[in-house]
């Protein structure tokens, strides 16, 4: 599929390369959808993968969040978060998900997933702000969900996901958006500074020595 700038089109093949196979399907995010503070922001595209039978659950991926140029976040130890961002969601093969705009009749239930991968795609343009992996974001809604947690896509083998280079010394970090609920993000708060460990690792369990033993990174309605 050929992207409107370079940038998107080294995103576009990075995720049909870590996924094996084309989309079948994308969703725009329309300018009217945003916020009016956001209407500089061009607009983000979700890119949906089907299962398959290496990875048997379905993929959201969005293009169009990195246009946005973070400001520079210190992270600890000198170092400094990433300046440009996308987002994955992963949901269970057990949710239909289908082209809302086709002609077929379907349930548009997962869509309020999407909408969650969408709000934190413009969250940081919103917010003029620099987020990066474990940071929360509470959108304050109603549901099964309050809001979302930014993780590393450790559902894959290898790591190569996260980055996407664009050019010798510069690359996309892609986080996994993984939905929250109210009494999780309570219970993070409540446990501290050590809170969100204890939240990532309700997603990703990890032994003594930091090997994942076990993990329940898919999204359900």
């Amino acid at each position: 599929m050929k992207m409107k700038s370079k940038k998107h089109q080294k995103l576009y093949e990075h995720y049909v390369d870590v996924m094996g196979k084309e989309p079948i399907f994308s969703l725009q995010l329309k300018k009217d959808v945003l916020s009016d503070v956001a209407e500089q922001m061009k607009p983000v595209t979700t890119y949906v993968f089907e299962p398959t039978d290496e990875l048997p659950f379905w993929k959201l991926c969005t293009i169009g969040a990195s246009d946005y140029v973070m400001p520079e976040r210190e992270i600890g130890w000198g170092r400094k978060a990433n300046r440009r961002n996308e987002y994955v969601m992963f949901i269970s093969p057990e949710v239909e998900v289908s082209d809302p705009t086709g002609n077929k009749i379907s349930d548009t239930s997962w869509l309020f997933l999407n909408s969650l991968l969408w709000a934190t795609a413009e969250y940081a343009f919103n917010e003029k702000d620099n987020v990066t992996v474990s940071d929360t974001i509470d959108m304050g809604l109603d549901g099964k969900y309050r809001g979302v947690v930014l993780l590393l896509p450790e559902v894959f083998k290898t790591p190569r996901i996260v980055k996407c280079y664009i050019s010798k010394n510069q690359y996309i970090s892609i986080f996994q958006v993984m939905p929250v609920t109210k009494e999780q993000l309570a219970k993070k708060i409540k446990k501290g500074t050590n809170g969100i460990y204890w939240l990532m690792e309700e997603f990703y369990t990890h032994d003594d020595d930091y090997k994942l033993v076990k993990s329940k990174p898919l999204a359900t309605l």
